[in-house]
């Protein structure tokens, strides 16, 4: 069920099924990335302003574009939403989405 924990056996038989796709699609996970890490600091002060005005926060797998220093690497991009729209801060204004994580390997 969402929005609940998960046992830690079941979330390790999913990164391994999901290394195990990407594998199956002949993407060399040694060199790709794994999982993205944020600071807890970094992360709760972007929450903490972010998610008075939002009702969901989704997390949107990605993949950074040519003209990047980590072109062709997924990442992902946390993003605030209400009532299914990107959520707006006190002037009305789309607040930015956080990324910037640290992947590994």
């Amino acid at each position: 069920m969402a929005g609940q924990t998960i046992p830690i056996s079941t979330a390790n038989q999913m990164i391994a099924e999901y290394f195990a796709y990407m594998s199956n699609l002949g993407v060399n996970m040694e060199d790709q990335t794994q999982s993205v890490s944020f600071t807890s600091n970094t992360v709760m002060d972007y929450l903490n302003n972010v998610m008075p005005n939002a009702d969901e926060l989704r997390v949107f797998m990605e993949t950074y574009p040519p003209e990047h220093p980590h072109a062709g690497r997924t990442s992902v991009i946390l993003w605030p939403f209400k009532n299914g729209e990107p959520a707006l801060d006190s002037n009305d204004e789309s607040f930015e989405p956080f990324n910037e994580g640290t992947g590994t390997p």
